[in-house]
């Protein structure tokens, strides 16, 4: 259920949207940042040399450091998406055709190369979303085989 579109103009409604946008924007690539130092400290005690119980808890930790991170980073892109989809709404129906949110900017981000030459066209463009989640999943799956090697 998405919030309807104001039927005029209001700038000051669009200004506080595209402010908070960007604030879950921000927050999205904030979350695996975070994780991979949590994954740094706990991954290091969790394979280190120390007691059992220590590894074990680690281990533990870090399976689940890897599931909130998870799940945090899909509820803050859940509501970046929204919010750039009423901004996409918004531009269509009171600034015309040109939009600078949405399907329609992200078709033109997409069709951008990133300026690197052949260095550029080495680099896999993989949507950053998913391949964030990809990555703290395996590390979820490494966490799990430090808990095995913990208690084996």
């Amino acid at each position: 259920m998405s919030t309807p579109i104001p039927p005029a103009r209001d700038d000051a409604r669009y200004q506080a949207v595209v402010a908070r946008r960007m604030q879950w924007d921000m927050l999205v690539w904030q979350v695996p940042v975070l994780a991979m130092t949590a994954q740094a400290f706990l991954f290091t005690i969790a394979l280190g040399d120390g007691n059992r119980f220590g590894r074990v808890v680690a281990s533990l930790l870090a399976l689940t450091v890897s599931f909130l991170c998870v799940t945090l980073m899909a509820r803050h892109r859940q509501a970046e998406l929204t919010d750039a989809k009423w901004l996409d709404e918004y531009e269509h129906a009171h600034l015309g055709d040109t939009s600078v949110h949405g399907e329609t900017w992200r078709a033109r981000r997409d069709a951008t190369g990133v300026g690197a030459g052949r260095v550029g066209a080495l680099v896999p463009l993989l949507p950053g979303f998913k391949t964030w989640v990809i990555g703290l999943s395996v590390f979820g799956l490494a966490a799990i085989a430090a808990l095995i090697h913990a208690v084996t």
